[in-house]
């Protein structure tokens, strides 16, 4: 299957895999277009150059006594 190419079955089982076994038709042509525009969007990064240390890093800590 081409990047591109995404049909109404390929749709429905991806649905399906997720959960999503109610979507009734409009529901899955929006799913259709909003997975080939992420598709395009990943599609056009620059990935090639990138490392470990340009992955943004998302620190939590739990609070702690002096926590309000």
């Amino acid at each position: 299957m081409a990047k591109d190419d995404l049909s109404q079955d390929d749709v429905k089982r991806m649905a399906a895999d997720i959960g999503l076994t109610r979507l009734d038709e409009a529901q899955l042509q929006e799913l259709r277009r909003a997975t080939l525009g992420a598709r395009a969007r990943r599609a056009s990064l620059p990935v090639d150059k990138l490392a470990y240390g340009d992955e943004p890093a998302h620190v939590f800590r739990l609070a702690g006594d002096d926590a309000q």
